[in-house]
């Protein structure tokens, strides 16, 4: 058994394809099938199942790659203490982050990365939080932003706090009057007031639209329009333009030039936030370039 081994059959199941595996390993299937078998002998079972379609793991080949894995991950791990440890400093970083906020967030954040690490590269990953767990599940990210906490997250990823970010509700000017705000409470709307109106919703997958669903559950409110969207930036602009309110994260109103420009309230009497969080396995190893792209997030953030 050797690294090699572990690599290649853990791949073959994450593929489920000799044929596909083969490819993103640029060796010959024929080749790949041999390596599997000599394994499989070694090892004294099957690890297999190649009378399915797509191939599946035996259940002994299920514990294979659980092991497999871990001991890839303790590998690279060293790997990356034994280079940290040198003084020239390079290698990669792969990171993940919502689309909208990438556009935000990077620019200050790589410029400054840069000038102390430019012999690191950053490879930037853009999806959704589910999509980015996804990724790290496979092994194909090492960091991913999201506003999930540890909590909501998948056994084996922690979180780590970044900066907090209000979130808004935003409306057309003249749409939200003052007899609309909750009694007491300045620049607060009462939802229940506003149950009737038309409201703008990032579609499902965004964690701003799981937010504004429990906020809408919450006061019982089912609205009688809603139009759905891709960006919290044209949930800005529509809601701005008269079509509907809209629930965003302060950094979509920033983007766009600040609270000043628009008419943005809080919805309840506790102010509406959550955590940008950096998400990593439990069992990796940061090293010092990775570390410091984290430091680097908080200061400029918060």
């Amino acid at each position: 058994m050797d690294f090699r081994e572990l690599t290649y059959v853990t791949m073959v199941a994450e593929c489920k394809s000799v044929t596909a595996a083969a490819k993103k390993l640029y060796i010959s299937q024929p080749s790949l099938s041999q390596i599997l078998s000599k394994v499989e002998q070694d090892v004294g079972v099957k690890l297999f199942d190649r009378s399915a379609n797509p191939i599946a793991l035996t259940y002994a080949g299920e514990k294979y790659v659980e092991t497999a894995k871990r001991i890839l991950s303790l590998n690279k791990n060293l790997r990356r203490e034994l280079m940290d440890i040198c003084q020239g400093v390079k290698g990669k970083i792969r990171l993940g982050i919502p689309t909208e906020r990438a556009g935000y967030m990077l620019p200050p954040v790589l410029k400054r990365f840069r000038e102390l690490y430019p012999l690191v590269e950053v490879i930037i990953f853009e999806a959704h939080t589910d999509e980015l767990i996804e990724l790290m599940e496979k092994g194909k990210l090492d960091l991913f932003i999201s506003p999930r906490k540890s909590e909501e997250l998948p056994l084996g990823m922690k979180s780590e706090l970044i900066y907090r970010e209000r979130l808004f509700l935003l409306a057309a000017p003249g749409v939200i009057t003052r007899e609309l705000f909750l009694e007491g409470e300045e620049g607060v709307v009462d939802l229940a007031k506003i149950k009737e109106m038309p409201v703008i919703l990032l579609k499902k997958g965004h964690e701003i639209r799981k937010r504004a669903d429990a906020v809408l559950r919450r006061y019982k409110i089912v609205p009688p329009r809603v139009m759905e969207i891709s960006s919290c930036i044209s949930a800005v602009q529509l809601a701005d333009g008269g079509l509907g309110y809209t629930f965003v994260p302060q950094r979509a109103i920033d983007v766009l030039g600040g609270q000043r420009k628009f008419c943005c309230y809080g919805f309840s009497r506790q102010e509406e936030s959550w955590g940008v969080h950096v998400v990593c396995r439990e069992d990796a190893y940061l090293d010092r370039s990775e570390r410091y792209l984290i430091d680097l997030m908080k200061e400029i953030f918060q």
